[in-house]
């Protein structure tokens, strides 16, 4: 996959397969955007951290907004004025990073 902007018939189909995120606006740029519920700030910390990692790594950054027991993640492409082939990539790997949370710490 290639980091270019992704069309609208590409996020679609990626959205059919990732029911949890949703396509939002963020100063008038697409985003992807979802919201975790966990059992406590700890569990929603250390989701958050685990989300750093991957992205870290990647050097490609969401927007993290933590409270307690929520954890709000959006990802998008300041290069490309929207959603790029990398953001599908981390919001997948978000996805797997959330479902061990869960396992860790059941809500």
């Amino acid at each position: 996959m290639s980091d270019d902007r992704i069309d609208d018939a590409r996020l679609q189909s990626w959205l059919a397969e990732h029911p949890h995120w949703t396509p939002v606006m963020v100063a008038g740029v697409p985003a992807l955007q979802r919201s975790i519920t966990l059992n406590n700030f700890s569990a929603a910390l250390h989701l958050a951290n685990s989300i750093a990692v991957h992205a870290e790594q990647q050097n490609h950054h969401p927007q993290l907004t933590l409270s307690w027991g929520k954890l709000e993640v959006l990802w998008w492409s300041h290069d490309v004025q929207g959603i790029s082939a990398r953001d599908l990539r981390l919001a997948a790997q978000t996805d797997r990073e959330v479902a061990e949370a869960l396992r860790r710490s059941p809500v």
